[in-house]
């Protein structure tokens, strides 16, 4: 489905009934990587994941910035007629539904962050910017590996390549321009008050996860006053791949 939003066409996907959650995936991905989480939710609640503008299947036109996907998400919330929502968010995505739950709170009555990120140090921003630099001088082929390296657990690489070469199709998929705006966009992220969050607040972690670690996680536990962390076993950065039926439960568990 596809929905007009301030001038770009975003596309969604929606499945099941009752309360609504939005899904917001993270750099790079799409509404797809939030496909088995929601078949494993969809017969509680009534389940919206998007592209965000650049990614998938949405246009990319104008300026990529964190607040501005947070008033796309919105505007697609208010476009669907949905009350309050929970937001679940991973990684870039969590930035997204931190901003809409700050900026927007009516929007918003609970959060989940799913490799949940606080603030980049400096040498981190530089680096997206030098991975920004490069895509668009030599495309996304030249990162595809070290990538996926830093995506899944190494558990996941030996026993599921076949998740792995989706990651890798999911990753290629991207436009190397849009990629490239994107990961200028992390680095100017803004700086989110998250003592003023007040929606309860999940915080989700792969046990293997070297791009979002637990002290990450443990971070934003300690600066969001409603929140509580839950760690995956035998997962890595992008576990709602490799471990959705885990991921679902948690989330469940707290919604109930």
């Amino acid at each position: 489905m596809f929905a007009e939003i301030d001038g770009n066409t975003l596309h969604y996907v929606s499945y099941g009934e009752g309360p609504p959650v939005v899904f917001v995936h993270g750099l790079g991905g799409s509404a797809n990587v939030w496909h088995g989480v929601m078949q494993a939710m969809k017969q509680h609640h009534h389940c919206v994941a998007l592209d965000l503008r650049g990614h998938g299947r949405s246009q990319g036109r104008g300026k990529f910035s964190v607040e501005g996907w947070a008033r796309d998400v919105h505007r697609l919330i208010r476009h669907l007629e949905l009350p309050a929502v929970t937001l679940v968010g991973h990684s870039l995505g969590s930035l997204v539904v931190q901003q809409l739950a700050h900026s927007a709170p009516e929007a918003c009555d609970q959060l989940v962050l799913i490799g949940g990120i606080s603030y980049f140090q400096p040498p981190t921003a530089d680096a997206y910017r030098e991975r920004a630099d490069l895509v668009e001088a030599d495309g996304l082929d030249v990162l595809v590996d070290a990538w996926i390296e830093g995506a899944v657990s190494p558990q996941t690489q030996a026993t599921d390549p076949g998740a792995v070469g989706l990651l890798r199709e999911l990753f290629l998929r991207n436009d190397p321009q849009s990629y490239a705006k994107a990961c200028r966009a992390i680095a100017k992220a803004p700086r989110i008050r998250r003592d003023e969050i007040g929606q309860p607040t999940l915080i989700v972690t792969g046990a293997h996860d070297r791009s979002t670690p637990l002290a990450m996680a443990e971070e934003l536990r300690s600066s969001i006053p409603v929140s509580r962390v839950k760690v995956v076993a035998d997962v890595g950065h992008w576990c709602t791949i490799e471990a959705p039926g885990p991921i679902a439960a948690a989330i469940l568990e707290f919604l109930t």
